[in-house]
């Protein structure tokens, strides 16, 4: 099992000790009591776990800590919250605890990942399948109550070895476990940065998704993490904030490609980037035209927004800007070619002094720069 750079917020003593016996399984860095945690450390950790009781939902430290995690550490998917002392709840009720905890997160987190547990029991199995606790000590345990298939409550002298095998079960623990694993596995493969919003972008390679991915990053700086390399992992919407999808004509044209990408990252937070806007004459159509036809084509697979680019003049924009080329070898360079709202020419030698913002706002990087985590 991997160790794991994560950290666990508790809000009892009892919660600490059950975490405490647990640690094999959960394999964290350092759990704590909330009134002894720095919150200003959090941001440090991979994985941030709040074990939180029932009747203390709206607890101020709780709050507070979420806040101040994602001030700092814009991954919001490695935060997980647990709700503990489900033995004590019935399910109803457990419904109604997680409804009222996702409302109170609302503002912060859109869609919180929500357990709901009970630490107690699962330390009682551990300790019992050590050999650290007898089924006689269990039995005198007035807290252990297990519900039998046919709905029977079994509790003191009733309990049996089976009994004690199933508090495992009614802990809801092995979830967490199998999570804790997957996690640190999933950091560890796909490279994340926890502290930054992470962003995946992905597409043919003869869209230009390298350079695309190169030049976002350079756009939206540190805060941002911004990769087209990725392993082939079902679950990518855990650990990345935003996909973005490159295509140009020639993949858009492509039906079973299309298919294939749109359905295979369906439920992943996503724009679409229309990258080579600068080929439109290459398809003997104007670039409003080329723009519609795309449009016309996406409908029937995204209703996400789409971008429309040109990395080949961003570059060239840069270039410019880092004193790399010179306005004369824009003019002269047949490729770039601007034109107004209604597809007029624009004179680039009569524009000489305005070509730097002309091929920034040509190449569509200055929608791309408005971008929003």
């Amino acid at each position: 099992m991997l160790q794991t750079n994560s950290i666990w917020i508790t809000e009892s003593r009892r919660q600490l000790e059950s975490l405490d016996k647990l640690q094999p399984m959960l394999r964290f860095k350092k759990a704590v009591l909330n009134e002894e945690c720095d919150i200003t450390e959090l941001p440090s950790y991979d994985m941030v776990y709040f074990f939180i009781n029932p009747a203390q939902i709206g607890n101020a430290f709780f709050i507070k800590a979420v806040k101040k995690v994602l001030e700092v550490r814009k991954n919001s998917k490695t935060l997980f919250i647990a709700v503990d002392n489900s033995h004590l709840l019935s399910d109803e009720d457990l419904y109604k605890v997680e409804l009222e905890l996702k409302r109170s997160l609302s503002y912060l987190l859109s869609n919180p990942v929500i357990f709901t547990v009970s630490s107690y029991y699962a330390a009682l199995h551990r300790q019992y399948v050590d050999g650290k606790l007898t089924l006689e000590e269990l039995r005198q345990n007035r807290e252990i109550v297990v519900k039998e298939k046919d709905g029977a409550l079994v509790t003191g002298k009733q309990l049996q070895a089976h009994h004690a095998e199933l508090l495992l079960e009614l802990s809801r623990m092995e979830k967490l476990y199998r999570l804790v694993q997957e996690v640190a596995k999933g950091l560890k493969e796909t490279g994340i940065d926890v502290s930054r919003s992470n962003w995946l972008v992905t597409g043919p390679p003869s869209t230009g998704k390298s350079q695309i991915a190169r030049l976002l990053q350079t756009l939206q700086g540190e805060a941002f993490h911004v990769t087209d390399a990725a392993p082939e992992r079902k679950d990518l919407g855990s650990y990345y904030d935003k996909l973005i999808i490159v295509l140009d004509m020639e993949a858009m044209r492509d039906e079973a490609y299309m298919e294939y990408i749109f359905s295979k990252h369906a439920t992943m937070d996503k724009i679409v980037i229309a990258n080579k806007i600068d080929e439109f004459m290459f398809y003997q159509s104007s670039r409003k035209q080329f723009e519609l036809e795309a449009l016309d084509i996406l409908k029937g697979y995204t209703s996400e927004r789409v971008y429309f680019v040109s990395a080949y003049y961003y570059e060239q924009f840069l270039q410019l800007d880092r004193g790399e080329t010179t306005r004369e070898a824009i003019i002269q360079n047949p490729d770039i070619v601007l034109a107004d709202a209604i597809g007029l020419p624009i004179s680039k030698e009569r524009n000489k002094a305005k070509l730097a913002e002309l091929l920034f706002n040509h190449s569509g990087f200055n929608q791309l720069s408005q971008l929003q985590e």
